[in-house]
């Protein structure tokens, strides 16, 4: 896909200078790539720290369970 998108001269000059031997649209496919990924795993990381404190508030286990979850400790 083709798209238009404007970038601070001084940013472009910098990211082809650090780019190698990628192009420049190799180059910024890689980072856009890099930094969705990362801001998946920080969504994922926030969804899994409301789950936890909201099971620590209360507790989806079944109360029959509640000895097994502590044995062996």
């Amino acid at each position: 896909m083709r798209t238009t998108i404007s970038i601070p001269d001084a940013l472009v000059e910098e990211a082809r200078h650090l780019a190698g031997e990628l192009t420049f649209s190799a180059f910024a496919s890689e980072a856009i790539r890099w930094r969705v990924e990362q801001l998946k795993r920080e969504h994922l990381a926030r969804e899994m720290e409301i789950g936890y404190r909201a099971e620590a508030e209360s507790s989806s286990l079944d109360p029959a369970w509640t000895g097994i979850e502590t044995e062996g400790l």
